[in-house]
């Protein structure tokens, strides 16, 4: 396996992103082939986790969790696992503002796409919020980033950022399941309705999946029909 350096270089115009190794004119989005093939070995397998929640799962059948009690959202997966590599390039993405790895992240994501995505046809597409003070503290919403990238391939109209409001709470990462569920209730607030809308859910890393279930229960309040939910990492861990 290759190993990634995430020392920033002068970037030129044929090198990758992640190692610096020259790359043929037509490698996209800057990333080597070798680099995708290294992130790719972190991704997941449909025959490993739950179709619903995306949870861990004999031969993709349903959780016993999601046959008692189904989450608010139709469907989630995620691409990869949260572990080296991967984690060290998301760090640096969001917690470095380096935004030149959204775009190998997007590839990455393109490459290990759900397993549901060809099937489905969506209304609006919607990057995780921020709150404001998240925002001005980071610069950025990462998950944006990787929306705008994947939008312009899959040519997906964006919800606009004012349509879903997401209030101040301390970070999902830093507290105890319980205590997640009760940091993300009533957070999130929409401006208008989504009628019978299908929405698809953009996210960077995933948990419990508390935030997004508490967001997909808010945007069906407002009248979506379906939300869906397609994340970069999951943070269970692989199995081997």
């Amino acid at each position: 396996m290759k190993m990634l350096s995430f020392r920033r270089l002068p970037a030129t115009p044929a090198s990758c992103l992640l190692c610096h190794a020259l790359c043929p004119p037509s490698t996209a989005e800057g990333l080597c082939g070798g680099c995708l093939r290294d992130l790719q070995q972190l991704a997941v397998r449909t025959e490993d986790v739950c179709p619903r929640c995306a949870g861990v799962s004999s031969g993709g059948a349903l959780c016993g969790q999601c046959q008692q009690k189904a989450p608010p959202f139709d469907a989630l997966w995620t691409s990869v696992y949260y572990q080296p590599p991967v984690s060290g390039v998301l760090h640096s993405f969001k917690h470095l503002r380096d935004i030149s790895l959204a775009a190998p992240l997007a590839v990455l994501m393109k490459s290990l796409p759900p397993p549901w995505l060809a099937e489905q046809d969506f209304d609006w597409v919607l990057a995780m919020p921020l709150s404001r003070e998240r925002r001005l503290f980071r610069g950025f919403n990462q998950c944006e980033e990787l929306l705008r990238l994947l939008a312009a391939d899959f040519a997906w109209r964006p919800v606009p950022q004012s349509a879903v409001y997401r209030r101040f709470a301390p970070p999902q990462s830093t507290l105890a399941a319980e205590e997640r569920r009760r940091n993300v209730r009533g957070i999130f607030e929409t401006v208008g309705n989504f009628n019978n809308c299908k929405v698809l859910l953009i996210d960077d890393v995933t948990t419990s999946g508390e935030t997004l279930g508490e967001l997909s229960r808010t945007l069906k309040k407002a009248g979506a029909c379906s939300v869906f939910a397609w994340t970069l990492a999951s943070a269970k861990m692989k199995k081997f």
